[in-house]
């Protein structure tokens, strides 16, 4: 709940301020983030990894708007003319995130029921 969300939201503003030590204090040693692209699914695994490339992928995040996807905090955000570009789901496990799950591939955002740009 509540507490999933302030992690949440620690990490993306960790992210946006580019606070490499603060993200890994919030992302899991053994952190996993899955990618599903229009060119398949990628994976990077561990803390390290995945906070050096948190700045990229959270720059789409500060412009989404906060959401539940499947009952997980997310994120889900539009490109300018209203499509939408990604949506990223966290599991948050003893206050760390565990995993990152981020679906970028547009045919299968087209098929989601996502909510309007705000």
């Amino acid at each position: 709940g509540r507490e999933q969300r302030e992690v949440v939201g620690a990490f993306l503003a960790a992210a946006r301020r580019g606070e490499f030590e603060e993200l890994l204090r919030v992302l899991d040693p053994e952190v996993r983030l899955t990618v599903d692209t229009p060119a398949g699914v990628v994976v990077t695994l561990g803390a390290t990894k995945v906070a050096a490339g948190a700045r990229s992928a959270t720059d789409a995040a500060m412009r989404g708007r906060a959401v539940l996807v499947n009952g997980l905090p997310g994120v889900v955000s539009w490109r300018e003319d209203g499509s939408p570009l990604s949506v990223i789901a966290f599991t948050v496990v003893e206050g760390r995130i565990a995993e990152i799950m981020a679906l970028v591939d547009p045919a299968k955002l087209a098929l989601l029921d996502l909510p309007e740009p705000a």
